[in-house]
């Protein structure tokens, strides 16, 4: 059987599982030796790590905003074995439902840690994938099955993870913030101060590219600096959008940060689970994590955190209004409603050959209506060649985006292939908001 599969989930990955799914998978360490350390990717502030499954080497988020182990795109691999597996339901955004596999007693490798018993979730959606928007092949996420076995380091300024026994504290640790976490359905959250209000529930999620996504608008922060309508991200079955804005002040793990940019997700393209989930005020993601080393202990319901080089880096917007994807096609067409009809009759499958390649080609996925690419005249599904005369292909996806994000009013000409036709564009980067004193945009 052949197949290619697409799924992406963002930035804020968040699945409602019809299912019962909290299945009890196990890692332990291998070895003597009772830590291992993990080099990652840092991608779009997301935490890249390498997993061997079934003996197959692939590359996994790190990501405490998921319960469950979840796969969903595998490329430059001529194959996985999966062990027997059955077809359930997901449901994403727009209730929108998307057919799955369960798969269990998988072999999980990282390092010298080690589970043979992990149970995989393996989502089909043709629509999305998650690889062409981060430009770095990525195959599936690893979350609360991983963190609640171990005390978990992550580096995000030396770009690796420390993997501990559960119960160990290290003494440098008590130079450390120590931060409270209640864990809810295999999730964290924490406390964080908007202005001067004290805000619970925020989920602590590693798998989100973002900073800060709120729930519930702040009026008085939109009015006072704007706000514009903008493509968030993706879940397993649409898009989500949302208002870009900042909050004056943000006050977390003993630190303040100001002028923060910030989120408001449109509630009706949320998935049921964020929806429902009344208490949950919304997610602190990578962008503000990343200027922490941050200990995960889970056992003791308790994080350690301390600012790293990048606790004062900016936060900075997209002000050509331009969201690029690395696209790609699957080696073979994916006849995924036969595929789903053989599972349905035989409720297993033994091996699943999966194959994705992307091409090194950029398009534009996304304009912001009214921003300077959209007066410019860039429209979505244009060909990207070329960028203040570099030639794309000899980038990467990360360094493209790097151009839209520069200083205002600086010049930004492009070269793009439309049916065929080469056109040029020019425009100035604005900012989207309202200039202030304290930041520059």
């Amino acid at each position: 059987m052949r197949i290619s599969l697409h799924l992406h989930i963002i930035l804020v990955t968040t699945f409602l599982m019809v299912n019962s799914l909290f299945a009890q998978s196990t890692f332990e360490f291998v070895s003597k030796k009772k830590t291992a350390k993990i080099p990652f990717k840092l991608v779009s502030n997301l935490i890249v790590i390498p997993v061997k499954v079934n003996g197959t080497e692939l590359s996994f988020l790190l990501d405490t905003g998921v319960k469950e182990t979840i796969l969903f795109n595998v490329s430059k691999v001529d194959s996985i074995a999966l062990n027997s597996a059955e077809v359930f339901s997901i449901k994403g955004a727009n209730d929108v439902e998307v057919s799955a596999l369960k798969s269990k007693n998988n072999i999980f490798e990282v390092e010298n840690i080690k589970s043979s018993d992990q149970v995989v979730y393996v989502a089909f959606n043709q629509e999305s994938n998650l690889s062409a928007y981060l430009g770095e092949e990525i195959h599936g996420i690893l979350g609360y099955h991983f963190f609640k076995d171990f005390v978990v380091e992550f580096a995000y300024d030396h770009e690796f993870v420390k993997v501990y026994e559960k119960g160990k504290f290290r003494s440098k640790w008590k130079r450390y913030k120590e931060v409270d976490l209640k864990l809810l359905k295999g999730k964290p959250y924490v406390k964080a101060k908007l202005g001067r209000d004290v805000v619970d529930n925020f989920l602590l999620d590693t798998g989100m590219s973002d900073g800060l996504w709120v729930f519930k608008e702040d009026t008085v922060s939109t009015n006072f600096f704007g706000y514009y309508e903008d493509y968030l991200g993706m879940t397993v079955s649409g898009e989500i959008l949302g208002k870009r804005s900042k909050v004056k002040e943000l006050g977390f793990v003993g630190e303040t940060f100001n002028e923060v940019k910030i989120s408001y997700p449109h509630m009706h393209l949320l998935p049921d689970e964020l929806k429902n989930f009344s208490e949950r005020a919304g997610s602190i993601g990578g962008d503000l994590l990343k200027r922490f080393t941050i200990v995960f202990d889970y056992a003791s319901s308790k994080m350690y955190m301390k600012p790293n080089k990048h606790i004062n880096d900016p936060f900075y917007y997209n002000k050509s209004g331009i969201v690029i994807r690395q696209d790609g096609e699957a080696n073979e067409k994916n006849n995924n409603n036969k595929l789903i009809k053989n599972l349905k009759e035989n409720n297993f499958i033994s091996y699943v050959d999966l194959t994705y390649l992307l091409a090194p080609e950029f398009i534009i996925d996304h304009v912001r209506e009214d921003s300077p690419a959209a007066m410019a005249g860039v429209l979505k599904d244009d060909v990207l060649l070329e960028v203040n005369g570099n030639k794309t292909h000899k980038y990467n996806l990360k360094t493209l985006n790097s151009f839209f994000y520069d200083k205002e009013n600086k010049e930004v000409k492009i070269k793009l292939q439309r049916k065929g036709q080469v056109l040029e564009k020019t425009f100035l980067l604005k900012s989207p908001l309202k200039k202030t004193a304290l930041v520059q945009n």
